[in-house]
């Protein structure tokens, strides 16, 4: 990948050091080890190695989460990295692997540590200290997680896919397995990674939750949890709550109702296509009675308005 020419300059006549500007792209890398290395020769080069191990480690954290939630089923095994497409970025396009991006793992940390979500603006400057850490300056408007209830798409993506492996390893296969790893992210986040559709998302909140229950997430039922309560999980939430134990041993029962009701759907395709077409059935008859209702009070109300006028 090619980033384009940048430019070496003193980062201060005192201080002995240089510094260079790295594009916006690279902007997770903030706080990141990197080992110099120069590579001598006809053609020199200078490399920057990152230490990627705080992000393996998340991963592994992750897929534990998932080992515990989904342990009423059977045991996912240990973390293998040779289950998944590893690289830097997240792919726009994938086939046999999930893939999982070192840079949505950076994002994450970032996000527990409560600094925020990378720079959204401006490059940003990227210069070694002593310790080889990467550090930015210049301007940049940085948005915090703390306090502001929000879940970083990046979470919402490793949860996902890691899911996905997930599947695979208790038997879901093709589209099913890739539903079942995008439902886990949903009811978890609240969000969609895109790998499934509204109907099963909706069958699996119903299976869940079960249907009394109002719209929530694993992260937002934690917030009621009393175990929980005046702990540093609460005051992080939801992010943090999502490393709680607690929360993955609750979701034990849920999550294993979720995989049976896809794993019925794989054992009876034709079931699977009838609930599918029943529930957009249901769907767009409750979205045409409504759009019937609003029609009809904004009616009555100008025959109201109407009258009140004559009457005048």
């Amino acid at each position: 990948m090619d980033l384009g020419m940048r430019k070496i300059r003193s980062a201060g006549r005192t201080s002995g050091s240089i510094e260079i500007t790295l594009p916006a792209l690279l902007q997770f890398l903030e706080g990141v080890e990197c080992r110099l290395v120069v590579r001598d020769g006809p053609r020199p080069e200078i490399v920057l190695q990152t230490d990627l191990s705080p992000a393996q480690d998340l991963l592994q954290e992750l897929w534990q989460k998932l080992r515990q939630g989904l342990g009423e089923i059977e045991d996912l095994g240990d973390f293998s990295p040779a289950d998944f497409s590893l690289a830097l970025f997240p792919p726009r396009h994938w086939q046999e692997r999930p893939p999982l991006a070192y840079a949505d793992a950076l994002a994450v940390l970032q996000y527990r540590k409560g600094s925020g979500t990378p720079y959204r603006k401006g490059s940003g400057t990227l210069h070694r200290n002593g310790s080889g850490t990467l550090h930015r300056n210049g301007s940049g408007t940085a948005q915090h997680a703390g306090g502001n209830g929000r879940t970083p798409e990046a979470l919402v993506r490793l949860l996902a896919f890691l899911a996905v492996a997930a599947a695979y390893r208790l038997g879901l296969e093709a589209a099913l397995a890739l539903a079942f790893g995008d439902a886990v992210a949903y009811l978890i986040t609240g969000a969609s990674a895109g790998l499934g559709t509204d109907f099963e998302r909706g069958m699996a909140h119903r299976a869940f939750w079960g249907n009394a229950l109002p719209l929530q997430t694993l992260a937002s039922a934690a917030w009621s949890d009393p175990d929980l309560e005046g702990t540093q999980d609460m005051q992080d939430r939801p992010l943090s709550s999502l490393f709680t134990d607690q929360v993955w041993e609750r979701a034990r029962p849920g999550l294993q109702r979720v995989y049976e009701q896809f794993r019925a759907w794989q054992k009876n395709p034709e079931a699977y296509a009838v609930a599918r077409k029943m529930w957009y059935r249901a769907l767009m008859m409750e979205m045409a009675a409504r759009t019937s209702s609003v029609e009809a009070y904004v009616g009555g109300q100008r025959i109201d308005i109407g009258s009140r006028r004559h009457d005048q």
